[in-house]
């Protein structure tokens, strides 16, 4: 397995850079049950807030929904650099990273690309995106931290 830490922010970097291409009317279109992308955007940007402030030790803080979407891509990109620096353990770097990739899917329709799984040593990382997503972060009897 690879430093899935290194993997996480790579692929965050990744995203955000794709993100910031795209136009008010691609963040405002439909995304399944979250409401729209820019909704998608900004729940994994709270996701990654959560997990930093859980790390460090803080208190939960909500991340405000940004007016304009465009500003989206560097309040993803804060959250996750956050997250980066606060050194999550090999654990949580790969839940979240399964997360992120969860979600990059279904924002952009990109596959996980096969040999991503096997350096985050998942077998199915689609599924380890869904369980990291619908995990309560402020349950601390169910969270790895």
């Amino acid at each position: 397995m690879s430093d899935p830490t290194a993997l996480l922010d790579r692929e965050a970097r990744s995203l955000v850079q794709r993100l910031r291409l795209w136009t008010p009317a691609r963040y405002a279109a439909a995304a399944g049950s979250t409401g729209t992308r820019g909704d998608l955007v900004h729940h994994l940007a709270q996701s990654l807030a959560d997990r930093a402030a859980l790390l460090e030790g803080g208190p939960r803080r909500a991340l405000p929904r940004l007016d304009h979407d465009l500003g989206l891509p560097d309040q993803l990109a804060v959250t996750a650099l956050d997250l980066v620096r606060a050194g999550p353990p090999a654990a949580v770097a790969v839940a979240v990273a399964a997360h992120l990739l969860l979600h990059r899917g279904e924002l952009l329709g990109d596959a996980v690309p096969p040999g991503l799984g096997a350096a985050l040593g998942l077998q199915d990382v689609l599924v380890a995106g869904i369980e990291e997503c619908n995990r309560d972060y402020w349950d601390m009897t169910s969270l790895e931290v």
